[in-house]
Formats: structure tokens, C-alpha cells, sequence
């Protein structure tokens, strides 16, 4: 018997055993299960579907059914007549039922949870690159990767709509590295993965909590800042060791969190910003003597040999990819990557070529002497890292900036960008970012608004080509320009649709004749 041909009877008992079953109404406990879906246009003959969702509907479930779906995970039964395993939580039992689904195949590799409020993806692809290398160097199998840019399970690399999809999504990406015997994994976990248990049951080897601030918060995301803090504290419930950056906003109970959750693995401590100890804990890893040189972020890696001994030089890291934040990724990197037992030499020189797609790539129009930056930034503190790494980087140079606000999610990004943009940006140029089911025009308008308030200067062209145009074309000689939010992504949000765009690096690229570096 195949691992998607389990028993219904086995899905029952996983749900006895997760205490969420309440009933089982008209379920052949000996039907088996060909496929776990909360898509109606997904269901077909042997599938259990999942009823969830704010705006779900009985016609979702009658169409499964019309379509071969065998039985119903469900709080309340859609209509009468339908076999239902009735639940007190059907978003937790979604997650269980994945994992019997694919088995617990998460289980059987080394998983990376990475969580914080920015430097996610950059952070993940430094580690990749480092275990790319030594897989390669050591004959050892591929390194799987779940990222907002996009997914590698081992078998299949596509590009990326969610950063941390459902859990049936997580289940098949599971599956397949263990199958493709991948020697790692690593994978963002965002706050709404962590809020609405996508994650439930999963154990991630170690969990990353890389920083906290403000994002995420709207009637359909976070109600509060609390709210959004409690959600990414989660990740330490579901973590059999836990590594913390000593230096984040709300340090205290973010530890108090950890704590509590008494890993079994302990705690790992790191400071980006070189401190020995923080609130009584000691770091185990340190970043110091940061600067720029020769064109390249260099730091030194300081650790302790054991909590008794003091801090100790480990290496030097020499990146190569732009901006001085990065050494706050870099230094998160070498931590995981020291945990999965890769020696400091070998993650040195992973290091210093490493990229992250879309993430601080540069253009240069030498004729003009004008610089493009392309970056995922899309909430105030990546923008407070980023506008502050360029005034160090590029000092007494204009700098300008293309940004937009997604739809539907990060309300309060309305506010904030436009409130650090005004801080840093001679110029902005406003445009749409993912606009969903909103107007575009209406956002742009909004986010405009806020921006002369605060006191910047600025402008609406809501094509986002023909303001990315217009941006370096007018650009004068000297200046800066940052190109915000969509890095090499291919797709706009737009309604219920991704529509087909030319990247914002493809354009940068065009626009000024220069190659990324």
C-alpha cells in the first residue's frame, strides 16, 4: 500500500489522536484516500476534502463530490448526505491529514523553519548556496528550499505565489525530498503559515527567529501588532532546537516564548550586532568589525568554544552582494549552516559569492552614471535596512525609489513605507504591487497622500513598466534608483488572476545595457 492510498480509518485515528475529531457521519472507514484538497477544481475520485476557508461555500463541496471526492473534513457538515469527518479545528486537521497523507516525511531530512519579519529569503539562500557547495563538494544529495521567490523540493523548482503554502502543498514538497534524498531543507514560515496552522504538527530540526517589526497588519492579515507577534512566536512550539537574534525588537518576550517552549535541542543565541551577552544571555555567534572594503560587506564571526569561555574569532566573511544589512543574513546563514555540521572554511567560501534572485541586484547606466537597485523590500523595517545600507553605500548621491502597496494584506505598509520613504527619498514614484482585488489607482492615491504628508515628494504612473521606465529614463546623472518589492518576479496579482509581467530586474537590465552584478 502506497503512502496515498492510506485508509480513511487512519485518517480518523490521526485526528483521535490530535483530540480534533468530534463525529464520523456516513465515512466508509475502509475507503482509501488518493489525494488531500481544499480545491474544488482539484478533486477527483478518492479524494478528502477539505471545507475551510471564510468564504467557503456548499457548492464547493457538492462539486467535489459530482467529482469523486470520498469524504469531507469539515466543523459543519456542507449538505445533507455527504460523509463527513466532523472536526473542532479544520484548519489543524487539514495539516494532520496531509501528513497522513505523504507521511511525516519532514521527519526523515534535516528541516530549517526560517521566521522574522525581513531577511527571510536572503538569509535562505545563503544557506543554499553554502549547501549546494558542500553537497557538490561531499557527493551528497540536493539541497531542497520553500521560499517567497521559489520552491525546490528535489524533484520539481517552480516559482513561488505563497511564501509557505497549505499544508497538502508542504505534504507533496515533503514527500518529494525525502524521495529525491535531499540533504537538507530549508523553508520560510511566514505569520499567516504560523496564525492558521498550516505548520501543525510539523518539526522543523531548527527554527530560525530572525528579527521582529512592524508588517503584516489589516483586518485580513494581523488585527494588531500583538496579534502578529504572538503568530511568529509559534514557530518555537514546533522546533526541536531554536536559534534567536539577541538584537530584535522585543527581545524579552520573544526569549520568554523560547523558553517556555524548552526545546529539546536548547537555544542558540546570535548578535549581528557583536554583542558578548544580552539581557543575561550569552551569544554563541557574534558579527563584528562590519564595513565596507574593496567594494564587498566584510565581518568577522566571533564564537564561543563553550558558554564558560568568552568570544572568540571564528573567520572573516567576505560577500560580494551589496548592502551592509547583509551581514545580518550572513551571520544567520553561518549558524545554520554550522548546525548541520559544515565547517567554517566551507561556509566562508560559499559565502562570498552567494545571491539571493531579486535580492539587492545592481545596474549601472555608466554613460549617465545612474544606478539601479532591484529588492524585494515591502515593509518598513526591510526599508529602514535598505535606504540606510544606500546612504552609507552611496553617500551625497539622489536617491529615488518605485514602490507600491500590495491589496488586500500589509494595510499598514500604507502608512510606513511612505513614512520612510519621505525620511530617505529625494523621489518617489508610486505604482502598483500585487493590487488583488483593490484598485490600483485608489492604493497609489492613498500611498501618494501619505507621502506628502510626511513631507516627501512624488508621483503616480500605476503601470508599473512605464514607471519603471519613466524612473531611469529621467533619471539624472548621480542618482540612485531603487526598485522595490517585485524583484525577479514574473507575475502581477491582479483579481483572482497572476498576469504574466516583465520582471523588474528584466527591465533594469534593459534599461541601462548593464548585466546584474
Amino acid at each position: 500500500m502506497t503512502e496515498d492510498n492510506r485508509k480513511i480509518s487512519e485518517y480518523i485515528n490521526a485526528l483521535k489522536d490530535a483530540g480534533l475529531l468530534v463525529s464520523v457521519s456516513g465515512a466508509d472507514p475502509e475507503a482509501r484516500i488518493a489525494s488531500v484538497s481544499f480545491d474544488s477544481r482539484e478533486a477527483g475520485p478518492g479524494t478528502l476534502f477539505i471545507c475551510k476557508g471564510l468564504n467557503f461555500k456548499a457548492e464547493y463541496a457538492l462539486s467535489a463530490r459530482e467529482k469523486g471526492a470520498e469524504c469531507f473534513v469539515c466543523e459543519k457538515a456542507p449538505a445533507e448526505g455527504l460523509p463527513c469527518l466532523i472536526v473542532s479545528d479544520v484548519r489543524r486537521a487539514m495539516a494532520v491529514c496531509s501528513w497522513v497523507w505523504c507521511g511525516k516525511s519532514f521527519l526523515d531530512f534535516p528541516l530549517i523553519g526560517l521566521t522574522g519579519t525581513k531577511g527571510k529569503s536572503t538569509t535562505l539562500y545563503y544557506v543554499k548556496a553554502v549547501c549546494e557547495a558542500w553537497c557538490a563538494k561531499n557527493g551528497l544529495g540536493p539541497f531542497g528550499y520553500i521560499s517567497t521567490i521559489d520552491t525546490f523540493d528535489g524533484k520539481v523548482l517552480y516559482e513561488s505565489h505563497l511564501t509557505t503554502p497549505e499544508a497538502p502543498e508542504l505534504a507533496k514538497r515533503f514527500r518529494n525530498a525525502k524521495e529525491a534524498g535531499v540533504f537538507a531543507m530549508g523553508m520560510e514560515v511566514s505569520s499567516q503559515a504560523l496564525k492558521y496552522d498550516r505548520c501543525f504538527g510539523l518539526r522543523f530540526s531548527l527554527g530560525a527567529f530572525l528579527n521582529f517589526g512592524s508588517d503584516h497588519i489589516g483586518d485580513l492579515e494581523h488585527p494588531t501588532i500583538e496579534d502578529y507577534l504572538q503568530s511568529k512566536l509559534k514557530i518555537f512550539s514546533c522546533s526541536d532546537r531554536t536559534m534567536i537574534d539577541l538584537d530584535t525588537e522585543r527581545i524579552e518576550e520573544v526569549l520568554k516564548a523560547a523558553e517556555d517552549a524548552a526545546p529539546a535541542g536548547g537555544l542558540i543565541f546570535y548578535s549581528p550586532l557583536g554583542n558578548d551577552q544580552v539581557l543575561g544571555r550569552k551569544a554563541h555567534y557574534a558579527a563584528r568589525n562590519i564595513r565596507k572594503e574593496s567594494g564587498m560587506t566584510v565581518f568577522e564571526v566571533w564564537g564561543r568554544a563553550s558558554q564558560e569561555a568568552p568570544l572568540s574569532f571564528i573567520t572573516e566573511i567576505r560577500l560580494t552582494m551589496p548592502g551592509l544589512f547583509n551581514a545580518e543574513n550572513a551571520l544567520a546563514a553561518f549558524v545554520i549552516c554550522s548546525q548541520l555540521g559544515i565547517p567554517a572554511e566551507d561556509i566562508r567560501d560559499a559565502l562570498l559569492n552567494a545571491r539571493a534572485a531579486g535580492r539587492m541586484e545592481l545596474y549601472e547606466d555608466r554613460e549617465r552614471d545612474v544606478t539601479v537597485i532591484v529588492d524585494y523590500a515591502h515593509n518598513e523595517l526591510s526599508y529602514e535596512k535598505l535606504f540606510g545600507s544606500c546612504k552609507s553605500e552611496y553617500p551625497g548621491r539622489r536617491i529615488e525609489i518605485v514602490f507600491g502597496c500590495p491589496g488586500g494584506k500589509g494595510l499598514s505598509r500604507r502608512v510606513e513605507l511612505p513614512r520612510v520613504t519621505a525620511k530617505y527619498a529625494d523621489y518617489a514614484w508610486i505604482t502598483e504591487e500585487d493590487p488583488f482585488m483593490d484598485d490600483p489607482m485608489e492604493i497609489s492615491k492613498e500611498v501618494l497622500n501619505n507621502l506628502l504628508s510626511f513631507g516627501g515628494h512624488g508621483e503616480i504612473i500605476v503601470d508599473r513598466e512605464a514607471c519603471i521606465r519613466t524612473a531611469i529614463e529621467k533619471a539624472a546623472p548621480g542618482t540612485v534608483i531603487i526598485l522595490a518589492a517585485k524583484g525577479r518576479e514574473l507575475y502581477q496579482h491582479r483579481g483572482n488572476e497572476y498576469v504574466k509581467i516583465v520582471s523588474d530586474a528584466e527591465l533594469a537590465a534593459k534599461l541601462t545595457g548593464n548585466v546584474f552584478r
